[in-house]
């Protein structure tokens, strides 16, 4: 198990602690790529052209970003600051992790399909997608493995908002007066 900031993280851990943060890298890299090399002598003069976008070129691409930031919220808020309780999750965190990874996944397999999908080669030129789409899509793979992992371990403490004792005390821990008419 390894150890960070104090603290033992489970294998499950470790997975989706990495993936999170090589997805985030991984939009910033290029997820599709064209070049162009000109190698005959024309009269508008000859040259090469190569040009990459990343992920935000592209509304999946977007949509991936956007989940690599909920979930690094999520882990963070949940490993590394205790203090601050978040509310009752509609699932576990193991489960939350898995369909996060999955929808990475998903993510960057429609932005092969719906924009790097187009791809080509010939005599001095070539299309298509980039090693930073399959940087993504290997790292929501292992944020799902984490998620699974993890659906071992037990689940963080979290309280509903609103329940008996969870709110702001007054005073020496007595509720506050009634109000009066």
């Amino acid at each position: 198990m390894p150890a960070v900031a104090g603290r033992n993280f489970s294998n499950g851990d470790a997975a989706i602690g990495v993936g999170l943060i090589v997805a985030l890298i991984a939009v910033f890299l290029p997820w599709y790529s064209a070049s162009f090399n000109c190698t005959g002598a024309t009269s508008f003069g000859c040259g090469a052209f190569n040009t990459s976008v990343g992920a935000l070129s592209g509304w999946a691409g977007w949509l991936f970003f956007i989940a690599v930031l909920v979930g690094l919220a999520l882990f963070v808020l949940r490993t590394f600051v205790p203090t601050v309780q978040l509310p009752t999750m509609p699932q576990p965190d193991a489960v939350l992790f898995l369909i996060l990874g999955i929808f990475l996944a998903v993510m960057a397999v429609l932005y092969l399909v719906t924009y790097g999908g187009a791809s080509g080669s010939g005599p001095g030129y070539s299309v298509g997608p980039s090693f930073g789409l399959f940087i993504g899509l290997i790292a929501g793979i292992i944020v799902a493995v984490g998620g699974f992992l993890k659906r071992s371990e037990p689940q963080a403490v979290t309280s509903a908002y609103g329940a008996p004792g969870t709110g702001p005390t007054y005073g020496g821990g007595t509720p506050p007066p009634p109000p009066t008419a």
